[in-house]
């Protein structure tokens, strides 16, 4: 994969190596949030999502090969964990303040109004 990953190939600082963290409620999948990228590692593979394609690696910097989507476990994994986030997973952000649904959810289902609608709804 050009680009991509090459950061942790040419330069093996440690501010460049990833720093593994458990995903909650996600057994066995780690992610790293110091890496500009959405990079994961899991069973001994490492993955990355980029570009609105799934890459596998045998190592943080690759080879990367892209893969049709990411193992099933994957799909249990939530929005914040991603940098940028594949489309099943922009469903599951929480709403404002922590609420459990999304902008644009919020009025439909608790009668709330989303910011910058308070005025016109007033009237």
């Amino acid at each position: 994969m050009a680009g991509g990953l090459a950061l942790l190939a040419g330069n093996p600082a440690a501010a460049d190596q990833p720093r593994w963290t458990p995903v909650p409620q996600v057994p066995q999948v780690e992610y790293a949030p110091n890496i500009p990228q959405d990079l994961f590692r899991y069973q001994g593979g490492f993955y990355n999502f980029q570009g609105g394609t799934w890459f596998r690696g045998t190592t943080p910097a690759g080879p990367w090969a892209p893969i049709e989507g990411p193992p099933q476990v994957f799909y249990d994994i939530q929005a914040p964990y991603f940098k940028t986030p594949p489309g099943w997973a922009k469903g599951r952000k929480t709403g404002w303040e922590g609420g459990p649904l999304p902008p644009g959810q919020m009025k439909k289902f608790e009668g709330g109004v989303p910011p910058g609608k308070a005025k016109k709804w007033d009237k």
